[in-house]
C-alpha cells in the first residue's frame, strides 16, 4: 500500500508516505539554500543527540525524514486547556531543556547565538512525552530572548485568545525559559510585547 498525503505548512509542499508498514515525511523546499540550511541543521543537532527528526535521504529541493507522529506541541497545548491542566510544568521544562540543547549546539557550530525564529508551537512535535523541533529554515543569528518572547506570545494568542488558563501558561513558561536559560527576564517581556503588538498588526490586515 502506498500512500502520500498532504500536510499542513505555509511555507512548503509537506507529505507523509506511507509504504506498507513504514512511513516517512517529504518535505519540498521552494528555495534550495534553505532546504541545505536545515540539512545541516538537523544533521548536527542530531549528530549531538538533540531530539530532531533523522535526515534520510535528500533529492532535489527535498528532504526525506522521520516521521514522528502526529501530535505537536500545539495539539498538547490544546488538549490540556481543554482539560483544565494545573500542571504542566513537566512538558514546559522539556521545552526548556530541548531549546537549551539547540542553543548550545549550534553556538559551539556556528560560534555565534542561533535563534529559531520561527517558534510557532506546530513546529515542535510530541512522541512518547518527549519534545522534538523539526523546523529550521528560519534560523538565523539572534538573541535567545526574542525566541522566549515570541513563544510566550504564540502561546497567549492561540484560540480562544488570553485565557485566564494560557496566561498562567505563559507565565510559567516565561519564568522557566529566562531561569533555565539564563535569560534576561525584562528581556523576554519586551519581546513578548513586540510579537503582540506585530500580531495585532498582521490579524487587522
Amino acid at each position: 500500500m502506498y500512500q502520500k498525503i498532504r500536510l499542513k505548512s505555509k511555507k512548503n509542499q509537506v507529505y507523509r508516505i506511507i509504504e506498507d508498514d513504514r512511513s516517512f515525511i517529504e518535505k519540498n523546499f521552494i528555495e534550495t539554500e534553505k532546504m541545505e540550511k536545515e540539512a545541516e541543521i538537523l544533521r548536527t543537532l542530531k549528530k549531538q543527540g538533540c531530539n530532531v527528526p533523522a535526515v534520510l535521504k535528500i533529492y532535489e529541493n527535498t528532504l526525506l525524514l522521520e516521521d514522528l507522529g502526529e501530535v505537536t506541541l500545539l495539539d498538547w497545548y490544546g488538549k490540556k486547556e481543554k482539560e483544565g491542566a494545573v500542571d504542566y510544568s513537566e512538558m514546559i521544562n522539556r521545552l526548556s531543556q530541548w531549546m537549551k540543547s539547540f542553543y548550545s549546539i549550534t553556538y559551539h557550530y556556528y560560534n555565534k547565538s542561533i535563534i529559531l525564529r520561527d517558534v510557532n508551537f506546530r513546529n515542535f512535535m510530541i512522541k512518547d512525552d518527549e519534545v522534538y523541533g523539526v523546523d529550521f529554515e528560519d534560523v538565523q543569528a539572534g538573541n535567545i530572548e526574542t525566541d522566549a518572547g515570541k513563544l510566550a506570545a504564540f502561546s497567549m494568542t492561540y484560540h480562544p485568545e488570553m485565557t485566564a488558563w494560557k496566561l498562567l501558561f505563559a507565565a510559567e513558561l516565561e519564568r522557566t525559559l529566562s531561569r533555565e536559560l539564563k535569560l534576561d527576564r525584562g528581556l523576554v517581556l519586551q519581546e513578548r510585547e513586540k510579537e503582540l503588538l506585530r500580531m495585532k498588526s498582521r490579524r487587522a490586515i
